[in-house]
C-alpha cells in the first residue's frame, strides 16, 4: 500500500512539473524600484507598454519620464502614477510614487486578465 501511494505521488509530481513550466512568468518587481528599471525589466520579460497616448501635459511632467506605459498621474502631493502593460491576454498595472529628484518608484503592482482596453 505504501509503495502504491509513493508511486501515485511520483506520478502526480511528474504531471505537475510540466504544467509549472508553462505558467506565465510572474513579474518580479520590487517596492521602491525605479520605474525606469522596472520598465526595462518588464519589456525584457515580454510585457508590452499599454499606456494612454492621450495624456495631459501635466501628467507627463508629474511622471518625469517619457515611458509609453504611462496611463496617468494624480495631481495629489504624493505623486501617484499608473503604468500599464499587456502580455498574452494579461494586464499588469504598476503604481509609482514620487521619489528623489521626481523619479517614480514602484509602490505596488497587480496582474489581471486583460479587459481589451
Amino acid at each position: 500500500m505504501a509503495r502504491a501511494v509513493g508511486v501515485l505521488v511520483l506520478l502526480l509530481a511528474a504531471i505537475a512539473l510540466p504544467m509549472r513550466r508553462v505558467q506565465p512568468q510572474v513579474p518580479l518587481l520590487k517596492p521602491n524600484q525605479p520605474i525606469l528599471s522596472a520598465d526595462a525589466q518588464l519589456k525584457a520579460q515580454g510585457w508590452a507598454p499599454a499606456g494612454d497616448p492621450h495624456l495631459q501635459a501635466f501628467e507627463r511632467d508629474l511622471a518625469g519620464n517619457r515611458l509609453t506605459s504611462l496611463s496617468g498621474c494624480s495631481g495629489t502631493g504624493a505623486g501617484f502614477c499608473r503604468y500599464d502593460y499587456r502580455r498574452g491576454g494579461r494586464q499588469l498595472e504598476v503604481i509609482t510614487v514620487a521619489g528623489p529628484q521626481g523619479s517614480g518608484l514602484v509602490l505596488r503592482w497587480s496582474e489581471s486578465p486583460s479587459l481589451g482596453r
